[in-house]
């Protein structure tokens, strides 16, 4: 089956019914991880002015837009985790599935982000998680815009995400550490770095980090 047919699995999900997103990404991610046709996916994201342009690198992850459907908001994404540990609880803009490619990480949930901390103009503190789990090679999951999370990966983990359409316009970052919190904005709606180690990718640092998953057996 093709990229365009395996990502169109996506496109009847009602985002807002988990199960149904779940379902969808358990059967279209791991095919969409197939070495062949991930190899397909970052080759075309390179050759995409719009695509190659999201890639992007902050202190703890870059992560690298593989598809953009304006029509239907959904985002398919590879994200990359680096050596750089951050103490950070958040939520999403968009209800997103994952699949782990290598690596692992330690995965903390924590709550529904508004009964977590609150309206978004009260200060928010520091929250025990409310389940931990593994996240190993070939485990998946599907996690709601709203719920609050953190993960704290192995360097060099290697994760595939699809996002359903944005429900939110901004989301709320907590600093385990600081006791801190922040909102970051849509990128539509904002033109500065928002956070440490942020920036764009340039599109000559692709090769490098295509022949990187190659080793790893990720791509062909």
């Amino acid at each position: 089956m093709s990229i365009d047919l395996l990502i169109r699995e996506f496109h009847e999900v009602d985002w807002s019914r988990l199960e149904q997103a779940h379902e969808a990404a358990a059967k279209v991610l791991p095919a969409l991880s197939d070495p062949v046709v991930l190899g397909g996916l970052w080759d075309r994201m390179a050759q995409d002015d719009a695509l190659a342009k999201g890639a992007e690198s902050f202190n703890a992850f870059q992560k690298f837009l593989l598809h953009d459907d304006r029509e239907t908001g959904l985002r398919l994404r590879l994200h990359i985790f680096s050596e750089y540990m951050v103490e950070e609880a958040h939520n999403h803009r968009a209800s997103f599935s994952s699949l782990i490619l290598h690596g692992s990480y330690r995965h903390f949930l924590y709550g529904n982000v508004e009964d977590v901390w609150g309206e978004e103009e009260q200060p928010a503190t520091v929250v025990e998680p409310r389940f931990i789990q593994e996240q190993l090679p070939g485990t998946s999951y599907t996690l709601h815009h709203a719920f609050v999370h953190s993960t704290y990966a192995t360097p060099g983990t290697v994760s595939l995400v699809v996002q359903g359409p944005r429900d939110r316009s901004s989301f709320r970052i907590l600093d385990l550490a600081e006791g801190t919190t922040r909102t970051r904005l849509s990128g539509a709606n904002v033109a500065d770095v928002q956070e440490p180690g942020e920036r764009k990718l340039d599109r000559s640092e692709l090769g490098g980090i295509r022949d990187h998953l190659v080793s790893l057996g990720l791509l062909v």
